[in-house]
């Protein structure tokens, strides 16, 4: 069976993800998280989002390739991605666990799978997968990125510090990570540790200019 891997384009999300926290400032820019075919990740330009109709018309060809063969791989992604944006996450979750039983040891399903959990608010499950994801491939950055999300919806800021400590250790440009692990050493009352992370995060990404005005203001 081919190994499918997994591109989502998730970028407007995260930015919602965290827009919920209990200060004015917290409301940082997010990253487009990709998985690329030979499983590396990276942070990715933004790619144009399909229209409702695309996505629809994306759900009828995978399930019409699933009616001569139930077991193919690429159109059950296909599906799983088309009814996430579609938000039917229960449709898409059945589509991913099914993925993970064919191919248990894709690290980007779970991750996959994962990011559907979030969006649906299923926290300790999508961190759950995410953990799955980087036990498979530790240097899995959007699993790191987004694991991290998830602690802070969950407002657990200071779980959440070592995940954007370890993407910055794989890559030590990546603006979000400086801004997200900024937010939350403030939210857990480092504020010396907080001021230089968003002031980092400005100057690699100038959307992350606006965070730390907020936070300047508030403070």
């Amino acid at each position: 069976m081919k190994h499918v891997a997994v591109l989502f384009v998730f970028g407007v999300f995260a930015t919602s993800a965290v827009r919920a926290q209990q200060q004015s400032f917290t409301e940082p820019t997010a990253s487009v998280a990709t998985a690329t075919a030979g499983g590396s990740a990276s942070a990715a330009a933004p790619v144009r989002r399909l229209t409702h109709g695309e996505y629809k018309a994306q759900l009828r060809t995978a399930e019409e390739a699933l009616k001569t063969n139930p077991r193919n791989a690429e159109a059950l992604l296909s599906r799983a991605q088309a009814n996430v944006e579609l938000k039917d996450y229960k449709a898409a979750l059945a589509d991913f666990a099914t993925l993970i039983r064919l191919q248990p040891t894709n690290a980007e399903l779970y991750y996959a799978r994962g990011t559907a959990q979030l969006r649906d608010d299923q926290l300790a499950l999508a961190i759950a997968d995410f953990s799955k994801a980087l036990k498979l491939m530790p240097t899995h950055q959007p699993s790191l990125l987004y694991r991290g999300v998830a602690k802070m919806k969950l407002s657990n800021y200071k779980a959440a510090i070592p995940d954007f400590g370890e993407l910055i250790k794989l890559d030590a440009n990546n603006a979000e990570a400086y801004e997200y692990r900024g937010i939350c050493y403030s939210m857990s009352n480092q504020e010396k540790l907080a001021l230089p992370d968003l002031e980092r995060a400005a100057q690699l990404n100038p959307e992350a200019e606006k965070t730390l005005k907020r936070y300047r203001t508030h403070k």
